[in-house]
C-alpha cells in the first residue's frame, strides 16, 4: 500500500514545519512519501527550511498560486495517488507510530472512508469549555436530531438542519478503538483513495471551517464510515512561540475571525446539500437562532443559514456563495464595529 503526507503550509517562515518533518522522519513506518503544497509569501524562508530534509525523506512540493486552504487542500487531492493519504498542518509534529496507528486501522477496518488521529492541544484546560457546554448539550437532545438512522452511532454527526454536531463534547474513542464521528480535522487525518480522489472541497467559505465534514458525508455517501483512532498521536505546537502568526482559521482568537466563524458553521448547511444531504427545518432553525440575546452573534448566526437557504433555492455556485459572505460579513462588521 502507497502512503503519502500531506501538509499544506503558508505564513509559516519554515518556522514550525521543520518539527513537522523531523516527525515525520522519526517515523516507525518508512514506506510513505511527503506532498507539501506550498504558498509562497514575501520573503518567506519555508523552502530553505524543507530542503535539507529531501535527503532523509521523499519529499515533493507544489507551489499554490492562489486560493485559501480550500484550494490548497484540492491541490493535495488532485496531486496525490497515494492508496492512504494522510494530512497534517504545519505546527503538528506527529509521533513516531502516527503512519503505523493509522493503516493499522484502515487495514482492520476496510468500510472506514477516512479517520482522525488524537491531538495534544497546546491548551489542555477544558474546564471552561465543559461548564458552558452543559446547556448547550441539553438543547441538542431535544432538538438537533439525526439527519437519518445512518448517523445515530455517531458522535459526531449530521443534524435535521444539515449542520454537523456532538452528542458529547470532548468525548474520547475506547482504547484501542475508534468512535464514529463526521468530524474530521486535516491537522490529523488519513483517506483512503476511494474516498479522496473523486473529492473536492467546494470552496465556497472564507476559513475552510467544516471542510473535513464535507468529505466524511461525501465517504458515508459512498458506503463508509469515518471515525476517530484511539491512536495517530501528533502535538500541537504554539505558533506564536515561534514568531508565526498565531490566528489560525479554525480556531481564531480575534472577535473578527469569531464571528466569522460562527456564520460559517451555520453555512454548513449549504455544503451538505452539494453533497446531497439536503437540510430540513431551516425555517426551525432560524426561529431558534432569532432567540440568541446577543445581538451580533445572533446575526451572525442568521446570516449564515439564511445564506445557506438562499443559495440552496437560488441554486447558487461555490464562488457566488464565497462572495456573497465576505461581501455580507463586510457589512456586518462595519455595523458593530469589528476590527
Amino acid at each position: 500500500m502507497y502512503v503519502e503526507v500531506a501538509i499544506p503550509t503558508c505564513c509559516n517562515d519554515g518556522k514550525t514545519i521543520i518539527y513537522t518533518l523531523k516527525g515525520l522522519v522519526q517515523q516507525s513506518y518508512k514506506d510513505f512519501g511527503v506532498l507539501i503544497v506550498y504558498k509562497p509569501t514575501p520573503g518567506d524562508k519555508t523552502l530553505e527550511a524543507i530542503r535539507p530534509f529531501s535527503e532523509k525523506l521523499n519529499v515533493r512540493v507544489v507551489e499554490q498560486d492562489n486560493g485559501k486552504i480550500d484550494e490548497a487542500m484540492n491541490i493535495i487531492f488532485e496531486k496525490s495517488d497515494a492508496d492512504l493519504l494522510l494530512t497534517t498542518d504545519d505546527d503538528e509534529v506527529p509521533e513516531a507510530d502516527w503512519i503505523r496507528d493509522h493503516l493499522s486501522f484502515h487495514e482492520k477496518y476496510p468500510k472506514a472512508g477516512a479517520l482522525r488521529g488524537r491531538v495534544k492541544r497546546k491548551d489542555s484546560d477544558l474546564s471552561i469549555k465543559i461548564r458552558s457546554s452543559m446547556l448547550k448539550q441539553a438543547v441538542k437532545r431535544v432538538i438537533y436530531s439525526e439527519y437519518s438512522k445512518e448517523f445515530r452511532e455517531y458522535n459526531g454527526y449530521l443534524t435535521i438542519f444539515g449542520l454537523p454536531s456532538d452528542r458529547k463534547n470532548n468525548a474520547s474513542p475506547p482504547r484501542g478503538g475508534l468512535m464514529k464521528t463526521i468530524t474530521l480535522a486535516y491537522e490529523n487525518s488519513s483517506f483512503k483513495r476511494q474516498v479522496y480522489k473523486d473529492f473536492r472541497v467546494p470552496g465556497y467559505s472564507l476559513r475552510g471551517f467544516h471542510s473535513e465534514d464535507l468529505i466524511s458525508l461525501h465517504a458515508i455517501r459512498k458506503g463508509f464510515f469515518t471515525a476517530e483512532i484511539d491512536g495517530g498521536w501528533a502535538t500541537e505546537l504554539d505558533r506564536e512561540k515561534f514568531g508565526t502568526p498565531g490566528e489560525s482559521l479554525s480556531t481564531p482568537s480575534s472577535r473578527k475571525g469569531k464571528i466569522g466563524l460562527i456564520t460559517e458553521h451555520f453555512l454548513f448547511s449549504y455544503g451538505a446539500f452539494l453533497e446531497g444531504f439536503k437540510p430540513k427545518r431551516l425555517w426551525m432553525l432560524k426561529s431558534l437562532l432569532s432567540l440568541i440575546r446577543d445581538p451580533v452573534k445572533r446575526e451572525a448566526s442568521l446570516l449564515g443559514v439564511s445564506l445557506a437557504e438562499e443559495s440552496i433555492s437560488s441554486n447558487y455556485q461555490p464562488s457566488r456563495v464565497r462572495d456573497e459572505l465576505s461581501s455580507r460579513l463586510e457589512m456586518l462588521y462595519k455595523k458593530y464595529d469589528i476590527v
